[in-house]
């Protein structure tokens, strides 16, 4: 199967810090160094990992950042056909800094590009080979108009809460837009904090309500998932729950696991046919593989996520 990712993509300067300090406070910064990241760009390199064709569309500036990131995709396995360059723009890039125990923080600087894409620049025929539509609704006019093109062409659609609308709003993603998009989706996958800031107030703070309220509501065909960080995640259909536990390893970067998770989902439940039990414990090992690795990317195949399942031993030397 083919998928379409849209939405954050990124040069990422990732420090390695020996803590992350309080306020006022130092650390030392051990290493430091700059690699391609960005949740869609990451899931798309997931999914190619695992052998799905996937193509990123997005909008770099013609910096060096912005060639390194085009580079990046081709050498990852994920065609680049659809990016779009910006004479004189600034790619998106951030700072991420890492500490001990899979710790990190992460600050943005969006550019001037992902804002500035329309879908007008697209090419007419972006959705023809493709079975599933990716987002997670940066670059909003773009990754609406994809939503709602995928729903009249009939494809999945995923939709990744991949922050909390308030800060998607800072970042120019509409309430009323992503609502929208909600509307679009095949399967919505988000975090305990993302749904709570979206459905908190409408239905409380018990998880099983936000995401019964969130596949009734907005009649997500597929269903609506919950990522729980090392306690695994959870899937309500429509009609149950199903949960699966997460892996205990001894994380060197949790950046981008997530990311990880989801091009982990797609290739389990759409393209494989798992059920939605054995689909969440194959992405909860495409997470967990991510964590033993430094950096935002990470490329692991069926055989090595299955062989991890397996093992006695889940801290690998990956």
């Amino acid at each position: 199967m083919n998928i379409l990712s849209s939405g954050s993509i990124a040069m990422d300067v990732v420090l390695n810090s020996s803590a992350l300090p309080e306020d006022d406070g130092f650390a030392l910064i051990e290493k430091e160094k700059m690699q391609p990241g960005g949740s869609s760009s990451n899931v798309a390199v997931s999914a190619a990992g695992f052998g799905m064709g996937a193509c990123q569309v997005g909008k770099v500036g013609n910096d060096e950042m912005g060639k390194r990131f085009i580079q990046s995709l081709e050498e990852d396995g994920v065609s680049p056909k659809y990016m779009i360059t910006k004479e004189n723009g600034v790619t998106m890039h951030t700072y991420i800094v890492t500490a001990p125990q899979g710790k990190h923080t992460i600050f943005a600087n969006l550019g001037d590009c992902m804002q500035d894409f329309t879908h007008h620049e697209l090419p007419e025929e972006i959705l023809d080979d493709i079975d599933i539509y990716y987002t997670d609704m940066f670059s909003p006019e773009v990754s609406l108009y994809l939503a709602q093109e995928s729903v009249r062409r009939g494809k999945k659609m995923m939709l990744n809460m991949q922050a909390v609308i308030s800060f998607m709003e800072l970042c120019g993603v509409s309430l009323q837009q992503f609502e929208k998009a909600l509307e679009c989706c095949s399967v919505l996958v988000g975090g305990r904090a993302a749904y709570s800031d979206l459905f908190g107030e409408r239905v409380g703070d018990d998880v099983e309500a936000q995401l019964r309220y969130a596949v009734q509501h907005y009649q997500i065909e597929d269903g609506a998932i919950c990522t729980l960080g090392s306690k695994g995640a959870v899937w309500y259909d429509g009609n149950d729950f199903i949960y699966s536990e997460g892996y205990s390893v001894d994380p060197v970067d949790t950046t981008g696991a997530g990311d990880c998770f989801n091009g982990g989902i797609m290739y389990a439940f759409y393209e494989k046919g798992m059920s939605r039990r054995e689909s969440l414990k194959f992405a909860n090992g495409a997470a967990a593989i991510k964590c033993l690795k430094p950096g935002p990317r990470s490329i692991a195949t069926e055989a090595q996520v299955c062989d991890f399942e397996n093992s006695k031993d889940q801290n690998w030397n990956f």
